[in-house]
């Protein structure tokens, strides 16, 4: 597990917004500054992607991230629970409990 926390680390900040439509760059962006061990919803991400009612959008932007462990959409959650997650709902688990287990401070 620390080897993965480590190689998680080491791909903070790599980005992979430069392509897509505007908004789906702009959730990239947005969902790559949510801190280590933390996490957003999707009406969240919505309004700090500068569309607050498009939460369900922000859900397909996370189902077609092509890279989750660099764009790290596994922080982001549903209102009522944990949403989904390609890779299913253990490793979501799983990446945030280990996250929030190496957050700084």
């Amino acid at each position: 597990m620390e080897d993965l926390a480590g190689v998680l680390k080491q791909l903070e900040g790599f980005s992979l917004i430069d392509h897509g439509a505007p908004f789906l760059r702009k959730v990239r962006e947005k969902m790559q500054e949510i801190p280590w061990g933390y996490a957003l919803t999707y009406r969240e991400l919505a309004a700090k992607a500068g569309s607050p009612k498009a939460s369900r959008a922000v859900g397909q932007a996370c189902a077609r991230n092509p890279l989750p462990l660099i764009v790290p959409c596994h922080r982001v959650l549903a209102e009522d629970g944990l949403g989904g997650f390609g890779y299913g709902p253990e490793w979501k688990t799983m990446l945030l409990a280990l996250e929030t287990e190496a957050r700084p401070g």
